[in-house]
């Protein structure tokens, strides 16, 4: 379905721009199509999307650019806009010379028809070639030949069109670079040392603990364990920092039990944001049904909290837990708990090299400068990936000058020294907006920030949104943008967030 391309290392404000016919889809395939693409985390282009004249404006060309992916989505009226077909050409010159993604979809439109501009999309064609230069008319030719031999999905294929749109977001999810890279490098190896732990055929209730240090990737193995086993359960909850509630309300303990519990009965149910209306029934179907519990970033007060809720969990329910102190899982009961090593060498360098390149090594060249600069800092998934993505695109120069860099930060731990890098790469702005996000200022519930609270707050006339995005780049901060929009920030980086903030 889609192009081969090579990763390149502009900086890619979208994932997705879909070009399309508002006349044939907009109120149709297209709303339900974006909304998938939501319902995934896809940052997609939609903006200013129905009003089109003949020309691209700079606003579209510049989304076009910046989008990883292009969605050309071919139906009976593409080519009855002038707008299509420039944006279809400027799409397959990205695809050449920026190596672009492109991927397609033939609504209602055989391919063959728009290869050879043949039949009711080929006589569309003419009429809106009607008056143009010929020069015009062989460019909008070329395009369509082009996007025309690229294998993609054909609507009178499918019988469910609902079908067809969740194969076309699970596509292009799959053809977007992982943000996680580590999850790339061993994480394969600790989730089924994990699985075969929590021995899932079984009908035992299993609780097992994930014990590292921070940084070292407990919340992306966790992410990794529900993605592969959650469809196994009736019932599945993953809950992200809980550690930093008990850290962030003061709570006596019963009101601390009272809280989380019903933080996790309507989680569970999914429920989530919502008051349950049945609190009787809802205890009654989690202790009737096969329970999957992920608590990440758990402190000793919340594992005494949840006491009774886990005791009750049956039918092969499994309950895993991260903490970075195994004294705290081990002093609560649970017996079997899980080390995260660090990563060896090799698996260090590829994690940065994914970072810093997009591919599993560095490329030619720059082996040298990557071992050198990877080794400065000790092998913490979170330091590397700040260090690469902060490197990324930089010229050898820069990469020469780095080391020397990384050894004038004395007395900071070996990931403050890669947030410190990537903060003094960045612009004053953005400096700016990453203490402020570091601040209690912008702390919502769970410890997430609302990137809606972010943009409500209008500062200096500047895009904020696009600032936001680059610190997620640098993986200073990440994005869950299907649910919510929410921002999250590891908490040794707001911590280093606070150390800067001292030194300001």
């Amino acid at each position: 379905m889609a192009s081969s391309s090579s990763l390149s290392t502009r900086q890619k404000i979208y994932d997705v721009f879909p070009s399309f016919s508002s006349q044939d889809v907009w109120r149709t395939f297209l709303s339900h199509f974006l909304e998938g693409l939501k319902s995934k985390g896809i940052k997609t282009f939609t903006e200013n999307r129905i009003m089109r004249g003949d020309s691209i404006n700079s606003e579209l060309e510049k989304a076009i650019k910046e989008s990883r992916i292009a969605v050309v989505i071919l139906s009976k009226n593409y080519v009855s806009s002038s707008k299509c077909l420039n944006e279809l050409k400027l799409i397959m010159e990205c695809r050449d010379t920026l190596g672009q993604t492109v991927m397609t979809i033939f609504y209602d439109v055989d391919p063959s028809d728009v290869r050879n501009q043949t039949g009711d999309f080929g006589k569309a064609f003419e009429e809106t070639c009607h008056g143009k230069t010929e020069e015009q008319k062989e460019r909008w030719t070329k395009a369509l030949n082009q996007v025309a031999v690229i294998a993609g999905e054909h609507s009178v294929s499918w019988a469910s069109e609902a079908a067809m749109i969740s194969k076309i977001v699970m596509d292009v999810l799959n053809e977007l670079p992982s943000m996680d890279f580590d999850q790339l490098v061993g994480t394969e190896d600790h989730v089924a040392k994990i699985k075969s732990m929590l021995r899932l055929e079984s009908d035992e209730v299993k609780i097992v603990g994930i014990w590292g240090s921070g940084g070292i990737g407990k919340t992306i193995i966790a992410r990794a364990l529900y993605n592969q086993v959650s469809t196994n359960f009736e019932l599945k909850f993953y809950k992200e920092n809980l550690g930093g509630m008990f850290r962030r309300i003061s709570l006596d303990p019963i009101s601390l039990k009272s809280h989380l519990e019903n933080e996790l009965h309507s989680g569970i149910l999914d429920y989530r944001d919502m008051k349950i209306p049945d609190l009787q029934e809802a205890q009654f179907r989690i202790k009737h049904q096969r329970v999957l519990l992920i608590l990440d970033d758990v402190c000793s007060e919340e594992i005494q909290a949840l006491a009774n809720l886990i005791q009750c969990l049956k039918f092969g329910s499994k309950v895993i837990m991260t903490n970075e102190n195994f004294f705290t899982l081990m002093h609560n009961g649970i017996d079997q708990i899980y080390k995260v090593a660090f990563p060896s060498s090799e698996e260090a360098l590829q994690i940065f090299s994914y970072s810093a390149f997009g591919q599993s090594s560095p490329p030619r060249g720059y082996l040298e400068h990557a071992n050198e600069v990877a080794n400065l800092i000790a092998p913490f998934p979170l330091g590397l990936k700040i260090l690469g993505s902060a490197l990324r695109g930089k010229s050898k120069e820069e990469w020469t000058m780095a080391p020397a860099k990384l050894k004038t930060y004395v007395d900071v731990t070996d990931i403050e020294k890669a947030i410190r890098f990537a903060y003094d790469g960045l612009s004053k702005n953005h400096k700016t907006l990453f203490l402020s996000l570091g601040d209690s200022f912008y702390w919502g519930k769970n410890g997430l920030y609302s990137l809606s609270a972010v943009n409500s707050y209008k500062w200096r006339d500047w895009d904020i949104e696009k600032g936001v995005q680059t610190l997620a780049d640098l993986a200073l901060i990440s994005i869950s943008r299907g649910d919510g929009d929410l921002i999250m920030m590891h908490y040794l980086v707001k911590l280093m967030c606070k150390r800067l903030t001292s030194f300001n």
